[in-house]
C-alpha cells in the first residue's frame, strides 16, 4: 500500500504571517511563485480549500511568466489535494507532464521527485510493472547523484512492490537496504518506513517474533516523531500479524486500537485496511452483520480511492461473509471478482515484468561498478607514467586544455539547448494565440454577416414580399396568374434560405439551449431529402459547457458536415455526440466516395487547421477513409483536462 501523508502538525500562524508579508512586498516574478507554493503548503492539511486557491494562483502566475518549472512544481504539490479526493488519474496525467518538463530542464533533483510521484500513482492504481519502472528510473538518478536519502525512499517503495507481488525475500532485501541508507544519515522517518516493510516481509515468511519486534520499534519511533501515520500503520500490521498467528483477542485489540486512532488522525487509505481487518475479526467473533457493514465500507472506500490491492482483499472477505450468511450466489460473484483482480495484480505476467526491470537495473549497476574499477586502473597507470616529468607536464597541460574546451563547449551547448527550448515553447504558445485570434476573428465576421443577412437582405426580401402581396390584392388577375404565384414561392424560398444561412453563421439557439439542440437543428436545416439525408443523435444528457468551448465544438461539426456536402457525393450521413463522465465523443460519417480522391491541397490545409483547433481544445481527431467506402471522423475531448487547463 502506498501512503501519501503530510505529517500532522499545528497550524503555524507565525510562519503564515511571515510568508504573507513577503508576498505583499514581492514582485510578480518566479520568486513570488515559489513563495506562493510555500504559503500554500503551510495550510496543508488543516485547510485544504485555502491551500487549493493559493496553489492555483501560483499556477496562473507561472503561465503568465512562461515559467515551465512553476507549472511542473504545481503538479507535484497539487497531487496531494487530488489524491485525497481519489482523483489518481488526473494526478498521474499532471505528474507525468511534470516529468517531461523537469527532464527538458535537466533538473535532476525534481525529476527524481516527479518519477517517484508517478510511481506512487501507478502503484495506487495497481499497475505494479509501471510503478517499478518509475521507481528504478528514480533510483538510477539518485545513485548517480549519491543522494542517500532519496535512495532509501526508492528502495523502500520497491520493497512495497515486491510485497504486493508476494516475493517477500526480494522485498526484504530492498527494505533492509532502505533501512541502512536511512540509518547512515540519521533520518528517522525513512528508517521507520523501512522497519514497517521489513516487518511485513518477515510476517509473510512466518518469522512472527522478528516481525513483531520491527513493528514495535516502528511504533516507538513514530511516537517520537509525532507522526500518527507511522503509528497507525504499525498497529494495523500488528493486527494482521496476530491474525496470521490465530491470536484472535490480540488481533481484535490491535484493530480496535487502530480504529480509535484513525478517528483522531483520519487517513483514507489506511482506514480501508482498518475496516477490512476489523471486519475480519468481527467475522471470527460471529458478529456477521457488523462485520459485513465494515467490509462493505472498505470496498466502497477502495473503489473511491482506487486502492486496487485493498479492493481485492475486500472482495475475498466479503465473499466469505456472504457464504456464511447463506447468500451463495453473491458469495460466488464476489469470489470471481477477487480472482480476476488477484490474477491482474499478482499474476505471472506482472511478476515477470517487474523481475525483468529489476534485473536490468542490477546489470546496469554492475556495469557502472566495472567502469569504476577500470577507471581506477587507468589512474594507477597514469601515476606510473607521471614519473617522467616531461610527459607529466605535457599530460597536465593537454588535460587542462581539453577540460577547458569541454567545459566551454558544454556551457555553450547547454545555453543553446535552453534557448532552443524557450524558442520552441514561445512558438507553440504563439501558434495557440494566433489560432484563438483567428477563431475570434472568424466569429466576429460571422456575427456581422449574420446581422447583415438577417436585417439587410432578409428585411429587403420581406419588404418585396409585402409589396407583391399588396399588388396581388390591387390586381385581382394576379391571383390566378401561375407565373406570379411561382415567383412568390421562389421569394418565400429565398427568405427561408437567408434565415437559415444567418442562423448557421451565428446560431442563437446555441447560447439559449446548448450544444445538443444547436447541432440537431443545424443537421435538420442542411439535410436535403433528395440529395443528402443527415441523421443526428445528440441527447440533451451531454449537458452544458463553457460558451467558448460549445461554440468551437459547434464550428468543428459544421466544418465536417460542410466537407461532406462539398466533397463526398454522399447520400446519407450521421452526426453523433455522446458523453461518458469526463469524455465527450463526436462521430461524423458518410457513405460517399472516400477520402483519397476528394482531398486536394486546399482541403488538406483545411484538415490541418481543423486538427490544430481540436488540439488547442485538448482533443484528438482520427479519420478513417477508403476509396468507395465513405469517410468516418472520430473526435474525443477530455472535459476534465480542458477545464483544468483553463484555470484563471
Amino acid at each position: 500500500m502506498v501512503v501519501h501523508s503530510i505529517s500532522a502538525r499545528a497550524f503555524n500562524t507565525a510562519a503564515q504571517d511571515s510568508l504573507f508579508k513577503v508576498l505583499q512586498q514581492q514582485k510578480a516574478d518566479t520568486g513570488r511563485v515559489n513563495t506562493l507554493f510555500a504559503y500554500a503548503m503551510s495550510y496543508m492539511p488543516d485547510s485544504m480549500q485555502k491551500a487549493d486557491g493559493i496553489f492555483r494562483e501560483a499556477l496562473r502566475l507561472s503561465r503568465q511568466l512562461h515559467y515551465p518549472k512553476g507549472a511542473a512544481d504545481f503538479a507535484c504539490y497539487y497531487m496531494y489535494i487530488q489524491d485525497m479526493q481519489g482523483r489518481y488519474e488526473e494526478s498521474l496525467f499532471m505528474v507525468d507532464h511534470a516529468v517531461k518538463i523537469y527532464a527538458g530542464l535537466r533538473d535532476t533533483a525534481n525529476l527524481m521527485r516527479a518519477l517517484s510521484f508517478s510511481g506512487n500513482e501507478h502503484h495506487q492504481l495497481g499497475d505494479f510493472p509501471t510503478a517499478a519502472s518509475r521507481y528504478l528510473d528514480a533510483l538510477k538518478l539518485s545513485d548517480a547523484a549519491k543522494d542517500t536519502l532519496f535512495s532509501s525512499l526508492m528502495n523502500n517503495n520497491l520493497a512495497g512492490i515486491f510485497i504486493n507481488l508476494k516475493d517477500y525475500a526480494k522485498a526484504f532485501q530492498y527494505a533492509e537496504k532502505a533501512y541502512r541508507h536511512a540509518a547512515s544519515i540519521g533520518n528517522k522517518r525513512r528508517t521507520t518506513a523501512a522497519l514497517i516493510n521489513m516487518g511485513s516481509c518477515l510476517v509473510a515468511l512466518k518469522r512472527y517474533a522478528e516481525g513483531e519486534q520491527y513493528y514495535r520499534k516502528a511504533i516507538r519511533m513514530g511516537q517520537e516523531l509525532e507522526d500518527s501515520a507511522f503509528v497507525l500503520k504499525a498497529h494495523v500490521n500488528l493486527g494482521n500479524l496476530y491474525f496470521e498467528q490465530e491470536k484472535r483477542p490480540e488481533a481484535y485489540q490491535q484493530y480496535t486500537q487502530s480504529l480509535e486512532l484513525s478517528r483522531k488522525f483520519p487517513n483514507p487509505e489506511l482506514l480501508t485496511y482498518i475496516y477490512l481487518g476489523y471486519g475480519r475479526e468481527l467475522f471470527n467473533l460471529k458478529r456477521y452483520q457488523e462485520a459485513l457493514s465494515y467490509v462493505e465500507q472498505a470496498i466502497t472506500m477502495a473503489k473511491q480511492y482506487k486502492a486496487i490491492n485493498e479492493l481485492r482483499w475486500g472482495y475475498m472477505v466479503a465473499s466469505n461473509l456472504k457464504a456464511t450468511l447463506g447468500h451463495y450466489e453473491q458469495a460466488f460473484a464476489l469470489r470471481e471478482q477477487f480472482e480476476a483482480l488477484n490474477d491482474s495484480l499478482t499474476g505471472d505476467a506482472a511478476r515477470n515484468n517487474v523481475m525483468l526491470l529489476e534485473m536490468q537495473y542490477q546489470s546496469e549497476k554492475k556495469d557502472r561498478e566495472l567502469t569504476a574499477k577500470e577507471l581506477q586502473l587507468a589512474r594507477k597507470d597514469l601515476q606510473i607514467q607521471q614519473k617522467n616529468m616531461w610527459i607529466f607536464l605535457f599530460l597536465i597541460a593537454a588535460a587542462l586544455l581539453l577540460a577547458t574546451a569541454f567545459f566551454i563547449w558544454q556551457r555553450l551547448k547547454h545555453r543553446t539547448h535552453l534557448q532552443e527550448q524557450q524558442l520552441h515553447t514561445m512558438e507553440a504558445e504563439k501558434t495557440v494565440q494566433v489560432l484563438e485570434a483567428m477563431i475570434q476573428g472568424e466569429e466576429k465576421e460571422r456575427t456581422r454577416l449574420s446581422k447583415d443577412l438577417h436585417d439587410g437582405v432578409g428585411g429587403l426580401l420581406s419588404a418585396v414580399k409585402m409589396h407583391f402581396g399588396a399588388l396581388k390584392h390591387e390586381q385581382p388577375a394576379l391571383k390566378t396568374d401561375k407565373s406570379f404565384s411561382h415567383a412568390m414561392g421562389m421569394l418565400d424560398d429565398a427568405i427561408g434560405e437567408v434565415r437559415k444561412t444567418a442562423h448557421n453563421l451565428m446560431p442563437e439557439l446555441l447560447a439559449r439551449m446548448g450544444l445538443a439542440e444547436a447541432v440537431r437543428f443545424y443537421c435538420h436545416n442542411v439535410s436535403h431529402s433528395r440529395h443528402l439525408t443527415i441523421s443526428c443523435y445528440a441527447p440533451d444528457s451531454i449537458g452544458r459547457f463553457k460558451g467558448n468551448f460549445e461554440l468551437s465544438v459547434y464550428r468543428i461539426v459544421q466544418e465536417l458536415v460542410n466537407n461532406i456536402i462539398k466533397h463526398s457525393q454522399a447520400t446519407e450521413a450521421l452526426v453523433q455526440l455522446t458523453r461518458q463522465e469526463h469524455l465527450l465523443s463526436i462521430t461524423v460519417e458518410d457513405n460517399g466516395i472516400g477520402f483519397q480522391e476528394t482531398r486536394d491541397a486546399q482541403a488538406g490545409m483545411g484538415l490541418n487547421a481543423l486538427q490544430s483547433r481540436i488540439r488547442a481544445l485538448n482533443g484528438n481527431l482520427e479519420i478513417a477513409a477508403a476509396h468507395g467506402q465513405g469517410t468516418t471522423a472520430y473526435i474525443e475531448f477530455n472535459i476534465a483536462i480542458m477545464q483544468l487547463a483553463e484555470i484563471g
